[in-house]
């Protein structure tokens, strides 16, 4: 295999998407095209964002972590170990927010975890549950999971509420779950089952 073809295959010109129903954006496998849009809005954001996700490191906005993201998801995608997946505003080709269903388990497990972000902008007005509802159905029928899990902190009443309208139960409480802004944190977890299986 050619190192040009080695190249093609890790950052491919295209990504794959997702189509949401009735909604003003799309779902894109994170994509070196992205990291303009991407390292803006996240840098716009750092201070809604960070309290609910992991310390950034120092280089988080920097291409080169950004494209060891995308080396990341293209993986775990072509081993359908997951989506790492950016919401694209369908008219403006801007990042407004992203998504993962990752750490999946095979065997007796066949599961997943959901995470994701939304820029404040772009907030509040049904968008992340359409996202996630369309995460949960290629977690179900595209990766064939069994069941997918997700989490958050308990004041993230509007995290809890995009779950639950998405059918997730809630179904107990993680002391010290993951570390979060620097602490360890407690947190509310949730699952959503696939009837069908």
């Amino acid at each position: 295999m050619s190192f040009a073809h080695i190249i093609r295959r890790l950052f491919p010109t295209s990504a794959f998407e997702l189509e949401v129903r009735d909604a003003d954006f799309k779902l894109r496998l994170m994509h070196r095209k992205d990291y303009e849009s991407w390292a803006h809005v996240r840098a716009m954001n750092r201070e809604i964002l960070q309290p609910f996700e992991p310390v950034w490191a120092a280089d988080c906005l920097e291409l080169s972590s950004y494209m060891s993201q995308v080396s990341t998801a293209q993986y775990e995608f072509d081993s359908a170990l997951g989506g790492m997946m950016l919401l694209i505003h369908l008219e403006t080709g801007e990042v407004i927010g992203g998504i993962n269903l990752r750490n999946v388990r095979r065997g007796v497990a066949q599961m997943g975890t959901l995470g994701y972000w939304m820029a404040s902008q772009w907030s509040g007005q049904g968008r992340m549950t359409a996202a996630v509802g369309r995460m949960v159905r290629f977690g179900f029928e595209d990766l064939g999971l069994h069941r997918v899990e997700a989490a958050c902190v308990p004041e993230n009443h509007a995290s809890a509420s995009i779950l639950l309208r998405n059918g997730f139960e809630e179904e107990g409480f993680a002391r010290g779950y993951l570390k979060i802004n620097g602490r360890w944190r407690d947190h509310r977890l949730f699952a959503i089952l696939d009837a069908s299986r």
